[in-house]
């Protein structure tokens, strides 16, 4: 908190962003979006290491999202990590793309609901396709959700047990539902990032699940990084609660720093 209100990089803390983006995305303006503009970000607040993915990804540009993505992996390989983002539209080529992600070192998956409202949403069966890749190889899978998604996954936490589940924006609809599944599959994770700042969420969150389901993310660049860390350092949690949440929870998600 110190370091906060005087402006300097938090110190003395693991900080781990689950929830990242770079590139530029279609119809969403960003400032800056550029892998350096991120370093520069993380570098000024204190954020160790993000997990991102390609901003094109979230359209139909997979292959071109993805690739920034494995660049700035391999320009940054010990700040960040990468998420594969897949175009459902085309499924005979989804397979193809994982692999190709995958041997090339990226160990985690992206879905975005937003990208497939044109009836492809989380339980069409052309997910199945992404879900059993992500199965077979124990990947954690970051889901864009806003409530009503939980139902249409509410099969697949189930069926696909060895996949580590992150719901990214806990908080922003339908709390309750939020709770019930982190409490009742123990696959299932909850990622933080939210434009706004609910009261008290970060309490309700630590009094109601375990702790190690917590983690932290920013959505930068879309939302400011910054703001998305004081949401947790001036919450009303202990510190060893807030560098769970921070940092040491991602690690033993994503497996390792």
């Amino acid at each position: 908190m110190a370091c906060c209100k005087s402006g300097k990089p938090l110190a003395d803390c693991l900080v781990i962003d689950s929830h990242a983006h770079i590139g530029p995305m279609v119809g969403f303006p960003i400032l800056s979006s550029s892998i350096e503009a991120l370093i520069a970000e993380m570098d000024r607040i204190g954020v160790d290491q993000a997990y991102v993915s390609g901003l094109p990804a979230l359209g139909t540009a997979d292959r071109i999202g993805n690739d920034i993505v494995l660049d700035a992996m391999n320009s940054y390989p010990d700040r960040i990590r990468g998420y594969m983002v897949l175009n459902i539209s085309e499924p005979n080529k989804i397979a193809m793309e994982m692999q190709r992600c995958y041997g090339a070192g990226i160990r985690a998956v992206k879905i975005f609901s937003y990208a497939t409202r044109g009836g492809l949403q989380y339980d069409d069966p052309v997910y199945e396709i992404v879900f059993e890749f992500a199965d077979a190889h124990s990947l954690p899978v970051l889901a864009h959700t806003w409530g009503d998604e939980l139902d249409q996954l509410a099969e697949p936490f189930e069926k696909y047990s060895r996949i580590r589940w992150l719901l990214a924006h806990t908080g922003s609809k339908d709390l309750p539902k939020y709770l019930r599944v982190a409490k009742e599959f123990e696959n299932v994770y909850l990622e933080t990032c939210f434009s706004t700042c609910p009261r008290s969420l970060f309490e309700k969150l630590v009094s109601e699940v375990q702790l190690h389901k917590i983690i932290w993310g920013s959505d930068q660049l879309f939302m400011n990084a910054a703001h998305q860390l004081g949401r947790v350092l001036f919450s009303q949690i202990t510190p060893a609660q807030k560098r769970a949440i921070l940092g040491a929870n991602a690690v033993a998600l994503f497996g390792g720093k």
